[in-house]
């Protein structure tokens, strides 16, 4: 009876050395102003026998609802698409990520389109990670994990 704890936590043990694809800054309720840089960080799959290639960021406004295609899926920002040093896949970064990013003030207009900007205080927002990753096995295309960071937008209280 007590070789069954044990097995089970050899089993979950892989999932401790898998851990990875976490935005690790700005943390879950951070509190950050229109135009306010803040620190970025982003702690990718890369290891041992397995490869970041890419990792794309955005902000969110509003959680998606579905991956069926709408006209109206979110809304929201996005910062860019981005490598990670790892070796073999990148091994010279040539458009790492950025140490701070800034909070878009979506009260100004967007270009000189019909794009209107809102007011808004105290909105959670999302930060998401989409990263393109893939293992030494075989592979149907790379694998897209989803990290994502909930903040407080133009806030004056926090969460």
């Amino acid at each position: 009876m007590h070789f069954l704890p044990l097995l089970l936590s050899f089993f979950a043990f892989p999932a401790l050395i898998l851990a990875g694809g976490t935005i690790t800054s700005p943390a879950n309720g951070t509190v950050i102003l229109p135009g306010q840089s803040f620190a970025f960080s982003y702690d990718p799959m890369a290891d041992y026998s397995m490869s970041t290639y890419n990792y794309t960021v955005f902000l969110l406004t509003k959680p998606p609802a579905s991956l069926y295609p709408s006209n109206e899926w979110s809304s929201g920002h996005y910062f860019g698409r981005f490598d990670y040093p790892n070796y073999p896949a990148v091994p010279y970064p040539t458009h790492p990520a950025p140490a701070n990013l800034t909070m878009p003030d979506f009260s100004q207009r967007v270009g000189s389109g019909f794009g209107g900007g809102i007011n808004i205080s105290d909105a959670t927002v999302y930060l998401v990670v989409l990263e393109e990753w893939a293992t030494g096995s075989d592979n149907f295309g790379m694998t897209i994990s989803l990290a994502v960071n909930e903040l407080i937008y133009n806030g004056t209280t926090s969460n």
